[in-house]
């Protein structure tokens, strides 16, 4: 609902109740020309008796006043005679009353007014109903009766008007007088409450409150002193919590330095040996390529003494048939001997022969004497062959005699071989076991390298946290420090146990 919608209601509703309906409101209107004659006469007397009296003649300061408030109350009189009961009229009555009330008027000395206004605009009314000589004394009386009437309600509306006014002036002082009590107590706790807040602003968590405050105030009271004492037990948690951390982190800081040395120095041993055994594993690479070349070699050496021996037995074999074979010629050439000596034998006889036969065989001696002499080179030459042989084949057994020993000496080297071959692959085995074992630890140093690589990163991580960590740990404690907790000078001991671990 609007305010002029509330305005109109409002206005309906007291006219409904004091009865002022149309037939009412016509009548007001016929009256007019009689009301507003009689203004002039009503205001007069009014304001004639209002300068005059001591408590309302302060409320006008000169005639120009009276004057503009004389207009006024007509004006106003006039807006009532014409019982036009709108908005505008409810605007005016409230400015009215806003002025009276500015002014400290009270209710009795308008109320009062109206009274006398109205007495007369009652006169001229009757006086206009009840015109002529036989209505005169009558109309003078019935106006009499009506106004004393009147004046007895405006009387009896007066008091109770200012008996109202009054109770609620005493309420409206009793609940002033209640509220300045109240707002002394209020200010009282405001005071109690700032001044622990200002300790408290500073840093002071006992600044709990003790003096007596307004019951009303007392949960207040008690809240916030248990808040303050909750508030002072965490910090002061805090404060030695922040005092152990702070050693905790100078410590850590201190282990994870020297940790991160260690691991810095591990990181770069562990590198150099990284690179030894490298250069180990080519080494052992090497030498077990050069042992399988040695192995192949006297496996090669191996082969070629076996084959030798093989060679060295069939010279064997070859000088034992050479061997047999001049046997076989020594005894060919003894029988060539023996077949020289019996044809020179038979030559000789046959010379004989032929010398006995005088003439007749000089021929058949000559040729027995070349058969002899053939008999005698063959003999010779078998003689000198059979020398040959017997040289020969005591070189053959010189040569058997030597092949054999030669022999022996290449099975002896083909075993000595066979067993350096033996030893040659076991080292091969052991060089290639070796180099298959120093390649896993060279993978193993190289994944102990990268770990410990990480393990440096990690370290210089928690390194740096760690730093973070104490610079965080000082940044409370310094907080910590700023405050006054229930167990003492917990702070001040923070801020020196700081200042001498960190100053």
């Amino acid at each position: 609902m609007t305010a002029n919608g509330s305005v109109s209601r409002d206005l309906s509703d007291r006219l409904d109740f004091v009865g002022l309906g149309k037939a009412e409101r016509e009548a007001l209107r016929q009256a007019k020309p009689v009301i507003t004659a009689s203004l002039d006469s009503a205001l007069e007397t009014f304001y004639k008796k209002a300068t005059a009296h001591p408590v309302t003649s302060k409320f006008f300061s000169s005639d120009a006043h009276v004057k503009s408030a004389k207009s006024r109350q007509a004006k106003h009189w006039e807006t009532i005679a014409s019982a036009d009961f709108d908005a505008g009229y409810v605007e005016a009555v409230t400015a009215v009353g806003k002025v009276h009330a500015r002014l400290g008027l009270e209710p009795r000395w308008y109320i009062g007014g109206y009274a006398m206004i109205v007495e007369s605009i009652v006169r001229a009314v009757v006086e206009k109903h009840m015109d002529g000589f036989l209505y005169r004394k009558k109309a003078k009386d019935i106006s009499l009766d009506i106004t004393s009437v009147m004046k007895a309600a405006f009387i009896d509306m007066d008091y109770g008007i200012s008996v109202y006014l009054e109770a609620l002036q005493e309420a409206r002082e009793k609940s002033e007088a209640e509220r300045r009590a109240l707002a002394d107590q209020q200010d009282h706790a405001m005071q109690a409450i700032e001044s622990s807040l200002s300790r408290l602003a500073k840093g002071d968590l006992t600044a709990a409150i003790h003096e007596e405050l307004a019951p009303q105030f007392a949960t207040m009271k008690a809240n916030f002193n248990s808040a303050l004492a909750t508030l002072d037990g965490a910090l002061g948690s805090i404060v030695q919590a922040a005092d152990e951390t702070a050693g905790n982190a100078s410590e850590l800081v201190t282990g994870t330095d020297n940790m991160a040395h260690r691991t810095e120095q591990q990181a770069a041993s562990l590198e150099q040996t990284a690179a030894a055994l490298e250069e180990i594993t080519t080494i052992s690479k090497e030498s077990a390529i050069r042992t399988e070349e040695a192995r192949r070699v006297v496996g090669h050496a191996t082969s070629e003494a076996r084959k030798s021996g093989e060679v060295v037995e069939q010279a064997v074999s070859a000088m034992s048939a050479i061997e047999d074979s001049s046997r076989r010629i020594t005894q060919i050439i003894g029988v060539i001997d023996e077949i020289s000596f019996q044809t020179n034998l038979l030559a000789l006889n046959a010379g004989v022969e032929a010398a006995r036969a005088g003439e007749a065989g000089k021929g058949f001696a000559v040729v027995a004497q070349e058969v002899r002499e053939l008999a005698q080179k063959s003999a010779d030459a078998a003689k000198e062959i059979k020398g040959l042989i017997d040289k020969s084949f005591a070189d053959v057994l010189r040569g058997v005699t030597l092949v054999n020993q030669t022999g022996e000496a290449l099975s002896n080297i083909g075993e000595q071989v066979a067993h350096i071959n033996g030893h040659i692959d076991a080292i091969t085995s052991s060089a290639r076991e070796q180099a298959i074992g120093i390649g896993e630890i060279n993978k193993a140093i190289g994944s102990m390298d990268h770990m410990t690589q990480q393990n440096a990163a990690m370290v210089e991580q928690t390194n740096a946290a760690t730093h973070n960590l104490m610079r965080v740990s000082t940044t409370l404690t310094e907080l910590a420090a700023q405050f006054t907790v229930s167990n003492g000078q917990a702070g001040a001991s923070v801020q020196r146990s700081a200042a001498r671990r960190y100053g």
